[in-house]
């Protein structure tokens, strides 16, 4: 017990330190968290998503190869060889054109054609707009995607200045105990030299060993809540220097600075719904469910497609001299045609857009909530933190009233005056409104993150961009 009591009363010095900033905790979080590593992929992926979708009017070669033989019962064997090679590029107004050149040699004679199609979708699938659908909602699913990715470096942002305050405050707590632990030595001491001299009863000397046995746990409660918070800092740090398996201080040296501010509820509020993610979010998400609705009405239009067709051909006895002829002495066909298809019924079309009108009337409710659940989330933030300002003023003056309390309370027992219970209860009081103090300082520098977490302006205030993964590293 003794030994145990040396350890936590006068901590090993040769044992490792670290002081960090909070700057450099900040750095760390951002830089090097598995969390946010995970969720800056996400960025890369809908970009390359969307890359995708746009190559979609690209220009596709095509070709084929056809070999046929046949024997008649009565006669010889004939065999014919036929090719196919041509390019189809699809158009943003919702059609193609084709263009082909297709030749067969059959029984001695090669024929060969280049024939040009185009075909337009008149009613459904018709006009830019509708064609660029997929385009536009995979940029809104992008945009929605980096939106989750800064909120994701907001949380984890937060939950490190949350973290190391909690550190700050757990090292001065234990601090606070150590000292509550000397201040009770004292009284031991004070105790058995009033006993000695005659001047006290022994049950003194147990009411201060007593006390010290209380400040002993309190002593070994502090402590392991410093190593607690200590690993949760590391983990959010995950720096390769700072393990979590090794026993390493690490000392806060950013100090709370504490200013009474007089906040615009109102102007707070209106940059929480300009700057939160989770509302835009919900506008991408709207956007897009305008873009299912567009698209369900034009799934409710027949389908008719125009054609026109250019063809020109020739043939000859070999096949280079067939391919000759299509450009010197072809004969040409023209073609124009219709072709429609309408559903009977068409209740799957009706279905869906009902359905896509829905949804949206689900995300315009959903927006609604939570801008009213905003509103409440920054009029409680700065409630507390203008709380938390007056807890520190009344901390401060607490301390000094439980200062000179426990100092009148100590002249009083070495007056005769006062027992020892009665001074180990003024040292408590002491070492409590200390803890109030080092409590309403730390709630104050938590408030303001709540706070700026609150208006989303956390990223900004701490000057922060995000880089996306890069493709080169894949």
């Amino acid at each position: 017990t003794e030994r145990l009591t040396r350890q936590i009363v006068e901590p090993n010095e040769a044992q490792r330190v670290v002081r960090l900033s909070l700057d450099e905790v900040r750095a760390a979080a951002l830089a090097n968290n598995l969390d946010l590593k995970v969720e800056m992929i996400d960025p890369a992926i809908a970009q390359l998503s969307l890359d995708a979708e746009r190559a979609k009017f690209e220009s596709v070669f095509y070709g084929s190869a056809r070999y046929a033989r046949s024997k008649p019962n009565d006669g010889d064997a004939d065999s014919s060889r036929a090719y196919e090679a041509g390019v189809e590029t699809p158009l943003q107004t919702g059609g193609a054109i084709i263009a082909s050149m297709p030749m067969e040699k059959s029984g001695g004679v090669a024929a060969a054609a280049a024939s040009v199609s185009v075909v337009q979708s008149l009613l459904q699938g018709a006009g830019t707009r509708v064609n660029l659908h997929s385009i536009r909602l995979a940029t809104y699913q992008k945009d929605r995607v980096d939106a989750s990715t800064k909120l994701q470096a907001i949380s984890i942002l937060s939950g490190a200045d949350i973290y190391y305050w909690y550190l700050y405050s757990a090292r001065k707590e234990l601090d606070v105990s150590r000292e509550q632990y000397k201040l009770n030595q004292d009284q031991l001491r004070n105790a058995r030299y009033k006993v000695e001299a005659g001047s006290a009863a022994k049950n003194e000397i147990i009411r201060a060993e007593a006390g010290l046995a209380s400040c002993l746990d309190t002593m070994i409660s502090a402590e392991t809540a410093v190593r607690d918070c200590e690993r949760s800092l590391k983990r959010i740090m995950n720096r390769p220097d700072l393990p979590l398996n090794e026993q390493i201080d690490l000392i806060p040296t950013t100090d709370p600075s504490p200013q009474g501010l007089d906040l615009d509820q109102e102007a707070l509020v209106a940059a929480a719904l300009a700057n939160r993610m989770e509302l835009a979010d919900l506008e991408y998400r709207l956007a897009m469910n305008e873009i299912g609705i567009e698209q369900a009405k034009n799934n409710l239009l027949p389908r008719l497609d125009a054609s026109y067709t250019f063809s020109a051909g020739g043939q000859a006895g070999a096949t280079g001299r067939a391919l000759e002829n299509v450009f010197d002495n072809a004969s040409t066909d023209h073609s124009v045609g219709l072709s429609a298809t309408v559903p009977l019924g068409n209740r799957a079309a009706r279905a869906r857009l009902q359905q896509a009108r829905l949804d949206r009337i689900q995300t315009n409710i959903s927006r609604d909530l939570l801008e009213q659940e905003i509103r409440q989330e920054v009029y409680d933030a700065v409630d507390g933190l203008q709380q938390n300002w007056r807890r520190i003023l009344a901390a401060e003056q607490g301390v000094d009233q439980a200062g000179r309390s426990y100092r009148v309370e100590q002249l009083q027992f070495q007056l005769g005056g006062r027992t020892s219970t009665e001074v180990l209860q003024a040292a408590s009081n002491l070492a409590g409104a200390q803890l109030r103090k080092i409590s309403a300082f730390v709630n104050y520098e938590i408030a303001q993150v709540v706070l700026a977490r609150a208006t989303g302006t956390l990223l900004g205030h701490g000057q922060i961009r995000l880089a996306s993964y890069e493709n080169s590293e894949l």
